[in-house]
């Protein structure tokens, strides 16, 4: 059984990986796709946040006579292609069963990126290879001195792509903190502090480091005159939202938008972490550390602390989809992480119970055998809904369906067409 959900978790992410690309393909050429729009940020008009990635397109595309659409076209497929690659060696040497399937198949993690195509290959991506290769330097066995260089040389690097790493550099803390657990108090938490002040510095420096108007100009100018490109949408925003404090204006704007909408967005997005998030939360509900840490023990409270300063960031933008996808990547690798490591016990016979109970209910009220429960119940959470992008939108129903026919009819109309 274990071998069967491994097959249906590397088939699931060669599907994903295929649509990804077909999709970065189709889109690349869009005038106003919004994931081509944050790749087109670049430093000719001086720094500014979330240019780097921008700045090395343009050059290659200079030195190579490219268009630079193509480049970073290239560039995606690159980044998203390793992302999955590394997914695929982070769990496979973990030995599955179905709570694991579930919580690696919520619609909230990987298959959200090809349900909400406006969020492909968006700058967390940087984020999260960060975290895998973090952990995989970070294991048990190796020295602390190995995540105790990375945070001081690469983290910053992840800050430079994506300022708003910050609010989830607490992850990055815990895993040096456990890995120093027999140290003495003062010691670790100085060494925390001392090895965070560049990416601190960084990341500050690149949330308020404001592009002036002049250098905006000279940006939009310098993609027009090489490349043809308009400076649109996230490129834009350099110049209409340039403060942080203009980002949480709009995202509180938008909740009060009309009469008791903060309440119906607010419970939408608590449905969508509470369902999406259930098998994790279940993992960690039922889960322990081997060993206390500063008289920590269970993981709840200690997931709470880790998410601390994640509602700062979701005030700053209003894809609250993205938001939901960020803190689950967040979470979920890190679970996983303890639990490769046997930093983490997980009381599985009781998760098994409750789940035996739950489905031996359904089978005499529903006279279905409790195998096809599972799998209907399966199919429906993970391919039966996924979290919208935009703060104010629906839920949106089937993405199982809706990915292959919407790619497949598109793919047919773009061939008759040509």
């Amino acid at each position: 059984m274990e071998k069967n959900y491994k097959n249906y978790f590397k088939y699931y992410l060669i599907s994903i990986s295929v649509f990804a690309f077909i999709w970065l393909y189709l889109k690349h050429d869009v005038g106003n796709d919004s994931t081509i729009s944050e790749w087109i940020i670049n430093y000719q008009g001086g720094f500014t946040r979330r240019g780097l990635p921008g700045e090395v397109a343009f050059h290659i595309a200079q030195i190579f006579d490219l268009k630079l659409r193509f480049v970073i076209l290239l560039m995606q497929i690159f980044f998203y292609g390793l992302y999955l690659i590394l997914i695929y060696k982070f769990f496979i040497k973990i030995k599955f069963n179905g709570i694991f399937l579930f919580s690696l198949f919520t619609p909230i993690f990987l298959i959200y990126h090809i349900a909400e195509l406006e969020v492909l290959a968006r700058k967390e991506l940087f984020l999260f290879i960060g975290y895998i290769w973090f952990y995989n330097i970070s294991s048990k066995e190796s020295k602390t001195k190995n995540s105790i260089l990375w945070i001081i040389f690469i983290l910053p690097l992840i800050s430079i792509l994506y300022e708003p790493a910050i609010f989830y550099y607490t992850f990055f803390a815990a895993t040096v903190l456990i890995k120093m657990k027999n140290e003495n108090l003062i010691k670790i938490f100085m060494i925390i502090f001392l090895i965070f002040v560049p990416s601190i510095i960084i990341s500050y420096y690149s949330a308020f480091h404001i592009i002036s108007k002049d250098g905006f100009e000279i940006m939009k100018s310098s993609l027009m005159n090489n490349f043809g490109e308009a400076c649109y949408m996230s490129c834009g925003l350099m110049d209409t939202k340039r403060e942080a404090i203009v980002h949480i204006k709009a995202t509180i704007s938008k909740l009060t938008e009309k009469e008791f909408s903060i309440f119906a967005y607010l419970f939408r997005y608590f449905l969508i972490m509470l369902i999406g998030f259930a098998p994790l939360l279940l993992l960690i509900k039922n889960s322990e550390l081997n060993q206390k840490i500063f008289k920590f023990k269970k993981l709840a409270l200690i997931f709470v602390i880790l998410n601390i300063f994640v509602p700062i960031h979701w005030l700053m933008f209003i894809d609250w989809g993205r938001a939901v996808n960020i803190t689950y990547v967040s979470s979920i690798l890190f679970f996983f992480y303890l639990f490769k490591n046997d930093f983490i016990k997980i009381n599985l016979r009781l998760i098994e119970h409750k789940t035996f109970k739950i489905v031996n209910n359904l089978q005499k009220i529903l006279k279905i055998k409790p195998k096809s429960i599972l799998i209907i119940f399966f199919l429906v959470f993970a391919f039966g809904w996924s979290p919208p992008t935009l703060l104010s939108a629906d839920v949106n129903s089937f993405p199982g369906y809706r990915i292959p026919y919407k790619t497949i009819k598109f793919l047919y109309l773009s061939n008759q067409s040509s």
